[in-house]
């Protein structure tokens, strides 16, 4: 009985200088993270993914706006060398024709040529008043046509030389539009570097508040083992006092255990086409972000859906703006798998919603096609175009 008593008093004592020397050399941790400054810190990073989403967005419809800018060029300058060609052509048939003209004039004004005969020779060799009449009719209604098909080549001249020059101006506005739009292109791509720059920092904050709350959790957790301890040792005292019952109650002692419950989401189950899409949306995770990427190569947010949705064969238009259009709208909360989900209104970000509270899509530049949380408040709009 007093060895067990003995042996119950020195385990005790041996407890207890174990959780003094926890408790001391436990490092404090000085301004202690709070969950409030982690969750504000993932909204900043939430807010500068959005930005850098609305800018790809902004950077994909610009490069469609130069695509068709440089066609119209394109297509503007083919009209302008038909226009000069046309002039040219003009030109001839004016300078041949007033070399005809002028030659005839000629023929009128000299007298004595016996190389060609003129229209005076014509005029004095009639043979009376009435064939001098005829003829003079005659050579009368030449001139005049002459005279109007000189003024006619002129004018055809002038009318061309003016559309030239309204094909020109217009050239030149297409020019200057092109410029501009590659002005606000960079200016665009430059600003998405400073919010990617924020965005980095942002998250580099959250890393070492992440860290730091887990240094916490790892200390308050010590502090409750260091507790426990006591109290077990308290316990173990008491039950030396009472040897008796001690060797009875010894097994009914269990570890205290703390367990997260683990809640299953309800997976919504769907057949058919929307499995399709999601299977062949999960073989390109981990492909990259690419400005106006629409190949398996590279994707942005619409040029991924589009691709995906092809595989079932719906063709959805090409940016997220319209894809926003395309189908029935529903209720961000009643979405089920292979809906489509957007934000912004117009959309400037899209993707898949594949159930269990989860959406695939292509986020942004420096990121990858992957399977992200679905959270309804971030979002603006969904549409189904699967039934």
């Amino acid at each position: 009985m007093m060895k067990k008593l003995m042996k119950c008093t020195v385990s005790a004592a041996i407890l207890a200088t174990m959780i003094q020397a926890t408790t001391t050399f436990a490092s404090p941790i000085d301004s202690p993270v709070t969950q409030s400054q982690l969750d504000t810190t993932k909204g900043q990073i939430d807010d500068f993914e959005i930005k850098i989403q609305q800018l790809d967005d902004r950077i994909i419809v610009a490069m469609e706006k130069s695509q068709k800018l440089s066609d119209d060029i394109k297509r503007q300058h083919e009209k302008i060398v038909e226009t000069e060609a046309q002039i040219e052509k003009a030109k001839q048939a004016l300078d041949t024709h007033q070399e005809v003209y002028a030659e005839r004039l000629r023929s009128i004004q000299l007298e004595g040529n016996s190389s060609i005969a003129t229209y005076a020779e014509l005029l004095l060799s009639s043979d009376n008043i009435s064939e001098f009449l005829t003829r003079f009719t005659a050579i009368s209604q030449i001139i005049e046509s002459d005279r109007d098909l000189l003024n006619g080549l002129n004018e055809k001249e002038r009318v061309l030389k003016e559309v030239e020059k309204k094909l020109q101006n217009e050239y030149n506005q297409l020019k200057k539009s092109q410029n501009e739009l590659a002005v606000e292109q960079k200016k665009i791509e430059a600003d998405k570097k400073e919010v990617e720059k924020e965005l980095a920092k942002a998250k580099n904050t959250l890393k070492k508040q992440q860290d730091q709350l887990a240094q916490q959790e790892a200390q308050r957790r010590a502090q409750q083992e260091a507790q426990r301890r006591a109290q077990q040792a308290q316990l173990a005292q008491q039950r030396a006092q009472q040897a008796e019952q001690e060797t009875r109650q010894q097994s009914l002692v269990t570890k205290a255990s703390k367990s997260t419950p683990s809640v299953q989401a309800a997976t919504i189950t769907n057949s058919g086409e929307a499995n399709k899409v999601i299977a062949t949306a999960k073989q390109y995770l981990g492909v990259p972000y690419v400005w106006g990427g629409t190949t398996p190569s590279g994707f942005d947010c619409s040029g991924f859906t589009q691709y995906v949705f092809r595989s079932v064969g719906i063709n959805l238009p090409r940016v997220s703006r319209d894809q926003q259009n395309v189908g029935t709208r529903i209720s961000l909360n009643e979405v089920q798998p292979g809906d489509l989900v957007f934000r912004g209104n117009p959309a400037y970000h899209v993707g898949i919603y594949i159930g269990g509270g989860q959406y695939i899509h292509a986020p942004q530049t420096g990121d990858v096609v992957k399977i992200s949380a679905y959270n309804p408040s971030k979002f603006t709009t969904a549409t189904r175009v699967l039934y």
